[in-house]
């Protein structure tokens, strides 16, 4: 009967052993760099082209909104006569009309469209620095959940030793059934560990490349390290944050394209002047008639006064003071949420690090306590509860290191997104410490 048992344990690691194997990351993978996923992802990133359209159909309406100022230009051809006489004449001609004076609607209205064309620049701009935010942080979560799986593999890798250990001491009778199946036991639980963590690695490719608008099958491998920028200037990036922000100016354009459009609605209360000059003429060849006939010049001149419009002229007015008031509003506020932004990153980033520094002195030691852990398990002078507890410490140290450089990487991007320097290209190329 323990013979058999120790067939059965032998078999049980064998099979856990190839799992771990088969399951181990692939370094065959093609590699995928930070600076290829960025190109992708701009090529291909749905969003990104939606926000390009709209920008262009925005300069496309700024540069419509010229015709305004123009005059406008027709001809015609006209036949008339009286009934039931037999007579009828036809004419020739064309008038060219000009709005010389619409109490600078035009002018307004035109100024709104380059706020508008404007503001779309800038909406594709915070499109831009959003996706690349998302973007980079999904690339070094895959790198975060790869070190993950590492260090599992590592746990998987020392409790494989400590199983066949345990088989070989039971075989010769120096060891206990109940040590052999807690180890296999262990085993067990980090391979099921080891499975999960696979899978949220999958899941974090896929999620990269659904960025990158290419097929979620498509498997890759990433770098193994998160680097850091060094020498963060925060106290400089502070200065400059209200500046710089996107969002910022994004709101700051809105609000004068709504004074663009309140100057616009108070040019009802002002007169309007046209002009208009036109030409006609009733050729021989289309009248039937011997007798020639001049062409006539005309000309006509229309001032207009506004008197009572239904209350359209103040209404529109008051609409267009509370879009203002409004605007003002959201400015002040986005100004309040783009400061608490920024203080929350730096305090994340700052916390980040000290965090770094501290797990890295952390893990060390851990490293050693499982080194030592190991060797007395070896020769069995400790019990199967304080290796494993060691090795556990020494899983959480790592896990907690890389969980640390990620929340550093995370705020890093999130304090350049927000003082726009996130869309430089010296970024995307940026060496880090590793």
């Amino acid at each position: 009967m323990r013979n058999r048992f120790v067939i059965f344990s032998s078999k049980v690691l064998t099979h856990f052993c190839f799992l771990a194997w088969a399951t181990s990351p692939i370094y065959s993978q093609p590699m995928l760099t930070l600076d290829e996923s960025i190109h992708q992802g701009l090529n291909g990133n749905f969003s990104l082209s939606l926000s390009k359209d709209q920008s262009a159909e925005a300069t496309a309406l700024r540069e419509g909104g010229v015709g305004r100022f123009l005059p406008s230009a027709s001809a015609y051809l006209s036949r008339d006569g009286s009934l039931p006489s037999e007579t009828s004449s036809t004419h020739l001609g064309a008038t060219v009309n000009w709005l010389l004076f619409d109490g600078l609607q035009s002018y307004h209205s035109y100024h709104q469209l380059q706020s508008r064309e404007l503001g779309a620049k800038l909406e594709e701009r915070v499109a831009l620095e959003g996706f690349l935010e998302s973007l980079v942080v999904a690339y070094y979560d895959i790198v975060q959940q790869k070190q993950h799986l590492a260090a599992i593999n590592d746990l998987l890798f020392v409790s494989e030793r400590r199983g066949k250990l345990a088989s070989a001491k039971l075989e010769v009778g120096s060891g206990s059934r109940l040590s052999q199946l807690q180890s296999v036991a262990d085993l067990n639980q980090d391979s099921s560990r080891f499975l999960s963590q696979q899978e949220s690695l999958h899941k974090a490719k896929i999620h990269l490349n659904q960025l990158m608008a290419r097929d979620p099958s498509l498997d890759f491998d990433v770098v193994d390290s998160i680097p850091l920028l060094e020498n963060l200037t925060l106290n400089d990036w502070q200065k400059i944050l209200l500046e710089n922000n996107a969002t910022l100016s994004l709101a700051r354009t809105q609000k004068k394209e709504a004074l663009s459009g309140l100057g616009e609605a108070r040019g009802h209360w002002w007169p309007s002047l046209n002009s208009s000059v036109g030409y006609s003429v009733a050729p021989k060849a289309l009248n039937n008639t011997t007798s020639s006939r001049k062409g006539e010049l005309s000309y006509s001149l229309n001032l207009s006064v506004p008197l009572f419009d239904k209350l359209a002229t103040p209404t529109g007015v008051r609409l267009a003071k509370l879009a203002v008031h409004e605007q003002e509003i959201r400015l002040k506020q986005m100004e309040l949420d783009v400061k608490v932004e920024f203080e929350l990153a730096r305090n994340q980033y700052e916390t980040s690090l000290r965090q770094t520094a501290l797990e890295s002195r952390n893990l060390a030691v851990a490293k050693l306590q499982a080194e030592g852990a190991m060797e007395k398990y070896r020769v069995g002078s400790t019990t199967e509860l304080e290796f494993r507890d060691a090795q556990t410490r020494l899983l959480d140290a790592e896990v907690r290191l890389i969980l640390a450089r990620q929340r550093a990487k995370q705020a890093e991007v999130a304090l350049q997104r927000l003082v726009g320097l996130l869309v430089r290209s010296d970024f995307i190329s940026a060496k880090g410490k590793k």
